[in-house]
């Protein structure tokens, strides 16, 4: 309706109304249209200016305040998604491995191996980043002047990783030319973890280090044979054993094949084997393998060595660490878990279980320990039980995550 649409029009008592105006729908007859006064007219205008301005304002304001809330319920939607993925985004790949047929019936559990080449460790990460075991280099043995000495990180990384609740083992980088110097590094290397929890084994890191005295000492005939590095070992895995804990050899392929017979002593002592390029082709029966030195994992910037676990859900594996004279196998036992399905609870999911032997109740941390692996996301975990002290033999004992 335009301002032509108004006119003066009169009350009924005569009186004039033009400071209220009547708006008519119908044209004016006579052909001339009427409006309100150009003083009316002017404030009109002046009144729907500002109007519309303030629309402008109140519509800048109103974008404003939406696009902030966008903002908030995005920051908001990420810090969920972070929390309930584990705050982790780069999981440890299993993808581009062929494994061994021998291990086709068993769980190929991921872990990782450091040193104080990884610098500061994020280890709530890495637990959350599909890494269920580390093995932490607790010392070596110096190439050039064969000093013991302890790694720089070692103390930092044992305490955060025993708190994360990923599986543990040590390993000792070791240059020994005789069984004395084996049995000097295991001595040393139980020393370093005596005041830890771990749940894997003391391993030797048994290579050639380029220009060390390893090398130096095969290239001067002092070591020669498989026996002499067979022995050496085997010296430092029972002197770690006397002292109550699990051993294991590492070598890579080029060992275990052309210096040491690994064949002639798997069945005895845990392997933990070495070889790049997508297989591993050692001969000999090994538990653990290291499949390349270049993974990325949640919570360590830069590369990584990357390792799988073989293991058989529900077979007994021995136990070699001294315990008493007269001990009896965790398969005679019988394994209750508190519940039969187990909720996550901060990214992780712990059960209670139990072990009884003829009725009577074993105690944790006496009789048995327990660890858990692939216990971070819904589906099923395991826990790893193994006997102490009276009892012997470790197993994986299923449960269900939901």
């Amino acid at each position: 309706m335009t301002e032509n649409n108004i006119r003066k029009v009169l009350r009924e008592d005569g009186s004039d109304a033009t400071k209220e105006p009547v708006y008519l729908k119908e044209e004016p007859k006579g052909g001339k249209r009427r409006g309100v006064r150009p003083a009316r007219r002017k404030s009109l205008r002046k009144s729907l200016r500002k109007s519309s301005k303030n629309r402008k304002t109140f519509n800048k304001f109103t974008l404003i305040v939406i696009l902030a809330c966008i903002v908030l319920l995005a920051i908001m939607v990420i810090k969920v998604i972070s929390y309930v993925s584990g705050i982790s985004h780069q999981k440890l790949s299993g993808k581009g491995f062929t494994h061994n047929k021998r291990y086709e019936d068993c769980l190929k559990i991921k872990g990782i191996d450091v040193s104080e080449f990884q610098k500061e460790i994020k280890w709530k990460k890495v637990k959350s980043s599909d890494a269920d075991f580390v093995f932490i280099r607790a010392g070596y043995r110096s190439a050039k002047t064969g000093e013991l000495k302890e790694d720089a990180n070692f103390k930092d990384n044992i305490k955060a990783a025993c708190k994360s609740g990923i599986m543990v083992g040590v390993y000792f980088y070791s240059q020994a030319i005789n069984v004395k110097e084996a049995e000097e590094e295991a001595d040393y290397l139980v020393s370093l973890v005596k005041r830890y929890d771990i749940d894997l084994p003391l391993v030797i890191d048994y290579e050639l280090y380029s220009g060390g005295r390893l090398e130096k000492a095969i290239e001067a005939e002092e070591l020669f044979a498989a026996g002499h590095f067979n022995e050496i070992v085997t010296v430092f895995c029972r002197r770690v054993e006397e002292h109550g804990y699990e051993s294991a050899i590492y070598g890579n392929y080029d060992m275990f094949t052309n210096y040491m017979d690994a064949t002639l002593i798997d069945k005895k002592y845990t392997l933990w084997a070495a070889q790049y390029g997508g297989k591993c082709d050692v001969k000999a029966d090994y538990m653990f393998w290291q499949a390349t030195d270049s993974a990325e994992i949640d919570g360590i910037e830069g590369k990584v060595d990357m390792d799988f676990w073989y293991i058989e859900p529900g077979k007994v594996y021995p136990t070699r660490a001294k315990g008493k004279k007269k001990q009896t196998s965790i398969k005679k036992c019988d394994f209750e878990f508190e519940s039969e399905t187990v909720k996550l609870k901060n990214h992780r999911a712990v059960p209670e279980i139990s072990l009884s032997k003829d009725g009577k109740k074993l105690k944790k941390g006496k009789d048995y320990q327990v660890s858990f692996i692939q216990n971070t996301k819904n589906g099923t975990g395991y826990a790893i039980v193994r006997g102490i002290k009276k009892y012997k033999g470790w197993t994986a004992v299923p449960f269900n995550i939901e």
